[in-house]
């Protein structure tokens, strides 16, 4: 099962295999209240998987939370 992200004034949900990771690394660091917590776990396990802007998310604290 793909994982799947919201993108704002979108009703549907996009994988996040097709976001960039530029995209993706936007939706992991984002306000928390913007975002679900779905939405975040997803941008940052699709990063991990390409292994993109792993430096950025550490420095954020976000790796350390899984």
């Amino acid at each position: 099962m793909p994982i799947a992200v919201s993108i704002p004034n979108r009703s549907t949900k996009t994988s996040a295999s097709n976001l960039s990771s530029r995209k993706l690394l936007a939706i992991a660091v984002a306000e928390p209240r913007l975002k679900s917590e779905i939405d975040v776990q997803s941008a940052i396990v699709e990063l991990q998987t390409r292994q993109h802007y792993l430096k950025e998310l550490e420095a954020q604290g976000l790796l350390n939370e899984r």
